[in-house]
């Protein structure tokens, strides 16, 4: 018996080190953490082709390079800020992320421009992009709190993403909140434990066969050859949809039922908590929200009328002014622009992000907000130079 279990391990072992010759596991550029439940791996790289096979336009791969914080810059951010130096840093998902080379996000393009302005002086911005895939209201709270506030920022600006009261609900099933009702912690989620598994196609019950494919596919050269070959994703056969009342598109919804309602006021009480946290440390804050193609148009050729609604634009506008917050609503700067075009004159064919010409226009809209004198964004001898 003992030989039979020796004979298959070497089998197995073997059959391992076969298949990773022609194949490689996929190597995850996220790391769990306690606090934030996930970052960027620090100090690493990412490469990007995942645009390219349906968007031949954009046919170059981009290198993503993350600091030793997991943010999405070349250097480290020093805890003390240089004299001289507006700090500005970027709260965000994945569009703020960029999903683009480095230098055509909407941070560096902030950063850039807002350094060829003629102000009185010598004055640097410095605007620090730490977009995190799949980051959300609750998290960015506690970001902002325990991390950033570290780092002596001038302006906070939070993008908010249409996903982001999905996201936010996936955390606070785990969540935890301080005495007074603030985000503390999302500690990192467990596939072995935890009801559910998130995936590009929705929400799916974690049996034990999807618990043991997903941990197969991030350990088995064996498994992800076998996947090549048969040309399928995992967790394609067998699957169940979690039933439950909230999706990652439910805020999109034209009419929002109780649940729905529920679930975005908390996301709308994480965005008062984090205006009092930055008023209260003398930090000023800039609120924006992130349009979805859907939201312009029902169609890929922008013929029909939207498939989404536009409504959270405006919940979000709602608390912004409640809360004093300066607030770009970006579906209505960009609405000129958007509709009536095909969604691959901004977005990528098949994907809800901007591509290099969406980011663009989006950039463009974000300077506009924040030279604007009514905002009160940046140094007084910057708009005295306008």
């Amino acid at each position: 018996m003992y030989i039979n279990i020796i004979v298959l391990f070497m089998l197995l072992v073997a059959s391992e080190f076969l298949a990773s010759k022609f194949i490689k596991k996929p190597y995850s550029h996220i790391v769990s953490s306690w606090r934030l439940n996930h970052t960027w791996k620090p100090n690493g790289r990412k490469v990007h082709n995942e645009w390219i096979e349906k968007n031949p336009e954009f046919s170059s791969p981009y290198t993503h390079v993350y600091n030793s914080q997991g943010w999405l810059e070349r250097y480290d951010i020093s805890h003390e800020k240089p004299k001289q130096t507006y700090r500005i840093f970027y709260v965000g998902d994945s569009f703020t992320e960029g999903t683009v080379p480095m230098g055509q996000s909407v941070p560096s393009i902030v950063e850039k421009r807002l350094n060829e302005l003629p102000a009185k002086g010598k004055r640097n911005f410095e605007v620090i992009n730490t977009g995190t895939s799949s980051y959300s209201p609750f998290i960015y709270y506690i970001l902002i709190r325990y991390v950033i506030m570290d780092y002596n920022p001038d302006l906070i600006v939070v993008n908010i993403d249409m996903t982001d009261s999905f996201d936010d609900w996936k955390y606070i099933q785990t969540g935890v909140y301080d005495e007074d009702g603030n985000p503390w912690a999302a500690p990192e989620r467990n596939i072995y434990t935890d009801p559910f598994i998130d995936t590009a196609d929705g929400l799916v019950k974690a049996n034990t066969w999807n618990r043991l494919q997903l941990f197969l596919y991030q350990h088995s050269y064996v498994y992800n050859l076998i996947l090549k070959l048969r040309s399928k994703r995992p967790q394609q056969k067998g699957k169940q949809k979690v039933h439950v009342n909230y999706s990652r598109s439910s805020w999109l919804e034209t009419e929002w039922d109780q649940n729905t309602a529920e679930i975005v006021d908390i996301t709308l009480d994480h965005l008062k908590r984090i205006a009092v946290l930055c008023r209260s440390r003398n930090v000023k804050l800039m609120y924006t929200t992130v349009p979805h193609y859907q939201q312009y148009a029902g169609s890929e050729d922008g013929t029909e009328p939207p498939l989404c609604s536009n409504r959270a634009h405006y919940e979000i506008k709602r608390i912004a002014e409640k809360s004093r917050v300066p607030y770009l609503n970006s579906y209505e700067q960009l609405k000129p622009f958007i509709q009536n075009t095909p969604q691959t004159a901004f977005y990528y064919k098949g994907d809800m992000h901007f591509n290099p010409r969406g980011y663009k226009i989006w950039a463009k809209a974000h300077i506009e907000f924040l030279m604007d004198k009514r905002n009160n964004l940046l140094q007084e001898d910057v708009y005295q130079g306008l």
